[in-house]
């Protein structure tokens, strides 16, 4: 295994280590400054002490109240399945950050949670309400149990109290508000020579720690990413069955880790996945090539990683292959230009993906077939940005001379099937040896059904109730990823 497969396969547990390293790191720090800030702030402390001037509720209530409201928060992120990790890590950074006021005398030591603590709970309860906790109480339904809320208002909450902070750290404004105690009263102050004042001392290493803090918040609190994929692929590729094949085994992978987000998959795609698999043992492919006239919408949701799950909606056009060599002139033309209406609709989805994935048919490769892929170097010029997934179909003829060049089964050796692929392909193949040049050197992820010939025709092989074996889509789903 290569260091760069190591790292891709270990990336959840190195972002773990990374993150809780940021938080605790950055946290005290950050709000050692936070602190300082408080101390010396010409506005917002003024205006939180106003409600206590006016005998309406003390800062030490508010502060009870608000950490509560906090509290209930932090502990729905920490209910809901895809964020329970940054939670946790969010709350070893609110203990750090707790810890580094304290020794500056705020927060905790002014604060008698005993006597305070109906404030609290209720601080809790309403953060709880507003975040969503409700959804804990209902009765499950098709939605997922997200609490996005709750996140986006922690985000809020923390990035709002980082840059008032740091605003108020480095300008001194003027007072304009006096809460004085004694008397109940608020009084407006009008300064004779009102000015502001600049602080330099620190202000590099406070940005850099309050924007570390921000990034790190936002992407705690991302739920969906932001992957849009598009397959390309001439008539016969595979299409269709690489969109079914992605789908069959994101749908193992969901009920291995017994997943409680709903897939949703396109009225189109579950057309498709009961022709291929839902047919008797001995059936055989059960789907054709798509029609020139006919395109499908095939989209299903997918949860991506263990510790960091992220939603990630996987889905594509199903069309006639015919369209490829068109595609360049489509996507050189403006829309309204375009009088095809399924070809204005493919080179819109192709503009708007941002990972294109392009299929290498190896039946046609075995039979000493152009690979029809000269329209992919145009479509690639055409789109300069654009990331790129290579991506063999069909390959489990493949599958078999490796194994009987190798010794070696492709299954439990997939890596070394993988290499083997490569080095086929760009050895034999000088359009695909191009091909991978001019997309930076990708990889070629290889991907089959498992097939058996009857009657000299390769047909699936299928278990007793008729479902087909998948092989490459797992690795493929987590490069997608």
């Amino acid at each position: 295994m290569s260091f760069g497969d190591l790292i891709r396969d270990n990336s959840e547990k190195l972002r773990l280590v990374g993150y809780f390293v940021v938080v605790i790191a950055v946290a005290a720090p950050l709000f050692s400054s936070l602190g300082e800030a408080w101390q010396r702030s010409d506005i917002f402390k003024q205006l939180i002490q106003t409600p206590g001037a006016l005998g309406i509720v003390s800062v030490e209530q508010l502060s009870a109240f608000l950490f509560g409201v906090y509290a209930g928060l932090l502990l729905l992120l920490i209910l809901d399945p895809k964020k329970r990790i940054q939670g946790l890590l969010l709350g070893f950074g609110t203990i750090s950050a707790l810890i580094a006021l304290q020794s500056q005398g705020l927060f905790l030591p002014n604060i008698d949670f005993v006597a305070n603590i109906p404030l609290v709970v209720g601080g809790v309860v309403l953060g709880g309400i507003a975040g969503g906790g409700r959804n804990l109480f209902e009765i499950q339904t098709a939605d997922a149990l997200e609490f996005r809320r709750a996140a986006s208002l922690l985000f809020f909450i923390l990035s709002a109290i980082t840059i008032v902070g740091l605003i108020e750290y480095h300008v001194s404004f003027p007072q304009v508000i006096n809460p004085v105690f004694g008397e109940g009263t608020v009084d407006i102050v009008v300064p004779d020579n009102p000015s502001v004042e600049f602080n330099s001392g620190g202000l590099i290493g406070n940005v850099v720690l309050s924007v570390i803090f921000i990034v790190t918040l936002r992407s705690f609190f991302e739920y969906d990413s932001a992957e849009d994929f598009f397959i390309l692929g001439p008539v016969g590729s595979g299409k269709s069955l690489f969109l079914v094949g992605k789908y069959l085994e994101a749908l193992d992978d969901a009920a291995a880790r017994d997943a409680d987000t709903p897939m949703t998959p396109s009225a189109d795609l579950m057309e498709l996945v009961s022709e291929v698999d839902a047919a008797s043992e001995d059936a055989g492919w059960e789907l054709g090539a798509t029609a020139v006239d006919d395109v499908k919408n095939l989209e299903f949701n997918y949860v991506k990683g263990s510790v960091f799950p992220k939603n990630i909606r996987i889905g594509s056009l199903d069309y006639a292959g015919e369209y490829l060599d068109q595609l360049p002139n489509a996507l050189a033309s403006a829309p309204e230009e375009i009088d095809d209406s399924i070809l204005r609709r493919l080179a819109q989805r192709v503009r708007e993906a941002n990972t294109l994935v392009l299929i290498l048919d190896m039946e046609r490769y075995e039979g000493d077939e152009s690979l029809g892929i000269e329209s992919y170097f145009d479509i690639l010029d055409a789109t300069d940005s654009t990331k790129v997934l290579l991506v063999a179909t069909k390959c489990d003829v493949l599958a078999e001379e490796f194994e009987d060049e190798m010794g070696l089964d492709p299954v439990m050796y997939f890596d070394d099937f993988k290499d083997y692929v490569n080095e086929t392909l760009v050895q034999n193949d000088q359009t695909v040896r191009t091909l991978v040049q001019d997309t930076a050197g990708s990889e070629i992820h290889p991907v089959y059904y498992q097939t058996t010939e009857r009657n000299g025709e390769r047909v699936p092989m299928r278990d007793v109730n008729g479902n087909v074996q998948t092989m490459g889509f797992n690795e493929l789903l987590d490069k997608m990823g």
